[in-house]
Order: structure tokens, then sequence, then C-alpha cells
């Protein structure tokens, strides 16, 4: 299944800091294909790919990103599923 969803937080810098370097979520996804746009200093949107959705559940119920989450007071404010077009 691939993903992409909304992210607000109170500081865009470190969330993307602490994103890029959470080496874990590769068991869980594609992260060659894993792409993040900013929007503002507090939101952006992430795409993740071939996401392993039992994986994914399992990883975001870490205490790491438990206390990642209540510090940057992150929201995951709309999340969608797609898949690739036929061609």
């Amino acid at each position: 299944m691939n993903l992409v969803f909304k992210v607000s937080c109170n500081n865009y810098g470190i969330w993307k800091k602490e994103f890029d370097s959470h080496k874990e979520r590769a068991a869980v996804c594609d992260e060659t294909k894993t792409a993040v746009g900013k929007i503002n200093d507090t939101s952006c949107m992430v795409m993740l790919y071939d996401v392993d959705m039992a994986g994914m559940q399992k990883l975001m119920s870490s205490d790491y990103l438990k206390e990642l989450t209540e510090k940057l007071e992150i929201v995951n404010e709309e999340m969608y599923s797609f898949e690739p077009l036929e061609q």
C-alpha cells in the first residue's frame, strides 16, 4: 500500500531531522521512494511506498515515536492510500 499524509508539528526543521535519521522506517516501506514536501515551518506532506501497514502500526506505537509526537506536537492531519495508475 502507498500512503500520502499531511503532518503538522511545532517545528518542521527538528521534525525533518528526526524523520531523516529514523532508520527503522526502512523496515516497513521502500525508503528509496519516500518523499517529503515542506509546506511551511509547521507542516509538510509525506509520501511512503510499499508500506507494511501492520509493521507501520507497530513502529508508530514505539516509545521513541510516542515521545517525539508529544515533544513536537505531531498531528497526522490527513492520510490517504493510493495505487499507481495502470500504464
